[in-house]
């Protein structure tokens, strides 16, 4: 009898998929198999347990009347930040752990979220879906929500009184509204100098918040990506002239070719919002300003059809090898004597990647201490079809928020 039993019981677990549905039973991590329309096609015990859904009811219907995806302001993710249909897009595995479901009564549950593509006989450009792996991490992040929180409402009240000082501290350097004598004019620069750095320290601090918790609100648009950096190269130029540094915008040096013959580029169109582009941009060129004593800085737009690679080169100081890897961190500032010259917050260049990285692009650098670094940030190039895909999808948006754009929507890009 117990010989039967034994040949029974092995008998049941040679059978793959039913080993398969144990562990699918048993794991504390839900579970969620979507096909490439985004139908739900298995959804596991923890999947249950966490929204509330059964999974009788779950399967057969789009993920979204189930499990729409929100950011911590409580706004559905737009789809070029959704990390499930990026990674059917891209068939590259996604991860967050700054997302938001509803359970079936309503409750906001913040997930852990991994999605990873099934991919078509090695294809992978045809997934034939996507396995959702995520788990509840309400409870675990609610100290660090809550310390958010509180750092990104202090930063809010404390940047006003910092602008009246910043104000004040002006109009009473302005000789057109006060006359003072130069100790005192000297003090009221040190102050005013030491009151925007500090007001730079709670803008940076109320915007790394924002990124912690996926509170950036992105609103992607087409733009490309030559121009944009060109605009931002721009402004810093009185900055640079006043530290005697040559700015140089490359592709501007290398427009026209020679003689007659005009030298072509692949187009440079990419799909971000415009003000964190500018924003990501306009700190790597400050930072090299900053940290150039003399020569030059120069900037740099290149493209191969599929990559835009902005780059910005400098003259400047360097980093010590050892110091590269920390270099984004959040409050990490490379320690020796240049540095503690210049000071700084140690917050820029967490947030410049945190940035790029929401906009699906990627951060790197390049430095020899002594020789200067080059900082470079990369994001896909759109072609023809992809940009009039992705400019139907904001007319839509448009049309949706507003219909009576609806008439101008018609003969746009892309007809």
């Amino acid at each position: 009898m117990g010989e039967a039993n034994q040949a029974t019981g092995n008998s049941v677990f040679s059978d793959e998929s039913v080993k398969t549905q144990i562990v699918l039973n048993n794991i504390n991590e839900g579970v969620v198999i979507l096909d490439n329309r985004g139908i739900i096609q298995l959804f596991n015990p923890a999947a249950e347990a966490i929204t509330g859904w059964k999974a009788q009811d779950a399967v057969s219907l789009d993920y979204r009347s189930i499990m729409s995806l929100y950011n911590n302001a409580d706004h559905l993710i737009e789809d070029a930040e959704n990390p499930l249909v990026q990674c059917m897009d891209r068939s590259t595995t996604f991860t967050n752990d700054r997302i938001w479901i509803r359970t079936v009564s309503g409750r906001r549950v913040q997930i852990s979220l991994k999605a990873s593509p099934i991919i078509n006989g090695g294809n992978n450009n045809s997934p034939l879906g996507v396995v959702m792996v995520f788990r509840d991490i309400t409870r675990e992040h609610a100290e660090q929500n809550a310390e958010t929180d509180f750092i990104s409402t202090a930063s809010h009240e404390m940047r006003t009184p910092v602008a009246t000082i910043e104000g004040y501290l002006g109009m009473i350097l302005n000789p057109k509204i006060c006359t003072i004598d130069d100790k005192a004019r000297d003090y009221a620069n040190k102050a005013h100098t030491a009151v925007k750095h500090l007001g730079h320290l709670f803008k940076d601090l109320l915007d790394v918040t924002k990124a912690d918790d996926s509170r950036l609100q992105m609103r992607p648009v087409l733009i490309d990506a030559t121009e944009a950096v060109r605009e931002v190269t721009e402004d810093f130029q009185d900055r640079a002239q006043k530290k005697k540094l040559l700015l140089n915008f490359l592709p501007d040096q290398h427009a026209g070719g020679t003689g007659s013959i005009r030298t072509i580029t692949p187009p440079s169109i990419i799909y971000v919002d415009l003000d964190y582009f500018n924003e990501a941009i306009g700190n790597i060129i400050e930072n090299a300003i900053k940290y150039t004593p003399s020569g030059n800085v120069n900037v740099n737009v290149q493209s191969n059809g599929k990559k835009v690679h902005i780059s910005v080169k400098d003259s400047g100081i360097g980093i010590p090898k050892e110091e590269i890897p920390h270099l984004f961190q959040k409050f990490y500032r490379v320690d020796n004597r240049e540095t503690r010259e210049i000071g700084g917050t140690g917050l820029g260049l967490y947030l410049i990647k945190k940035l790029t990285i929401s906009m699906g692009g990627n951060i790197g650098v390049d430095s020899q201490y002594g020789r200067g670094s080059t900082f470079w940030v990369e994001f896909d190039s759109l072609d023809r079809a992809e940009a009039i895909k992705r400019a139907r999808e904001i007319k839509a948006r448009e049309v949706a928020s507003d219909p009576s754009k609806a008439a101008s929507a018609r003969g746009t890009f892309g007809k």
